[in-house]
């Protein structure tokens, strides 16, 4: 298989691939991201969007994920969550799922910031969720087993 280990799974563009929830692996995963783009030939814009989004939601995997987690990125917990993404795309949109198996998290329902404040008023936490809600066309959450299941997707 090639770096973008690209499957066919009901639909001709679809890309599956495992992760480990670890700092490492947000790296690895924008990366193969990256090389699908490249490979579709996706808009700058939107392979923007989609990094954004990637990386906040597998940052906050990382990050809350765990059942001891902190919070903080540098006491991940071991051994680390596992995490699946699939790329799909279509003639309309581009749909990006991750599934996880951390704690629940429904960013759809969760209160995100107001960023349309000056930076110096704004607290930390949050700010990721309404950047994807920003990006994305749409956003879907749903338990998935024991974890969570988020869908964004993208317009084109």
């Amino acid at each position: 298989m090639n770096a973008v280990q690209k499957q066919h799974v009901n639909h001709p563009r679809t890309w599956r691939k495992a992760f480990t929830g670890t700092l490492d692996d947000i790296s690895a995963a924008a990366k193969w991201l990256d090389a699908i783009a490249a490979e579709q030939q996706f808009p700058e814009q939107l392979v923007f969007a989609l990094q954004v989004c990637l990386e906040e939601l597998l940052t906050n995997i990382v990050r809350h994920g765990g059942a001891e987690s902190s919070g903080n990125l540098s006491d991940v917990q071991l051994p680390p969550l596992n995490v699946e993404i699939t790329i799909c795309t279509s003639a309309q949109h581009i749909s990006m799922t991750i599934e996880d198996d951390g704690k629940p998290f429904d960013i759809v329902n969760a209160p995100a910031q107001r960023i349309d404040r000056p930076l110096d008023e704004l607290q930390p936490g949050g700010l990721g969720i309404q950047l994807v809600r920003n990006f994305a066309s749409s956003i879907a959450y749903a338990p998935a087993g024991l974890g969570n299941r988020v869908v964004v997707e993208f317009l084109l």
